[in-house]
């Protein structure tokens, strides 16, 4: 009977893909990590595009994410494409400015919880120089 109470514990224990189980591989992962640490500087009234990039190794991203709080100018947007391992800010910046902007990017959880990492950015939005 202790025998097979052992063995049903050891199996949900595993099969709940519970983190102890796995916990070297857990805490022996690279963290994500957002890539540019900086962006470009942005002329109000022209097409801006970057890419960001989450480095491999890695599991399935969730996505990307904009805090609300430091949202990006007027006239950029960050679009995701699900599956995928990098995100695109662009459009037109309308107006000149420094802002804050924090992004976040989420990975799926397996035996082990999901990651994520956080950037935060200074963009540069300047006005057109004048000939």
């Amino acid at each position: 009977m202790t025998r097979a109470l052992s063995l049903v514990f050891c199996l949900s224990l595993i099969l709940s893909g519970c983190e102890l189980v796995f916990l070297p591989g857990c805490y022996t992962r690279p963290e994500l990590k957002i890539l540019p640490q900086e962006l470009p500087v942005a002329i109000s009234g022209q097409p801006f595009n970057v890419r960001l990039e989450v480095p491999p190794p890695h599991t399935r991203l969730m996505g990307f994410y904009i805090d609300p709080a430091t949202p990006l100018p007027s006239g950029l947007e960050l679009t995701y494409q699900r599956g995928e391992s990098h995100a695109l800010i662009s459009g037109t910046p309308r107006t000149p400015g420094v802002y804050k902007v924090s992004i976040s990017a989420l990975s799926n959880g397996t035996q082990c919880v999901g990651q994520q990492a956080d950037s935060t950015y200074q963009l540069k939005v300047v006005a057109p120089s004048q000939p």
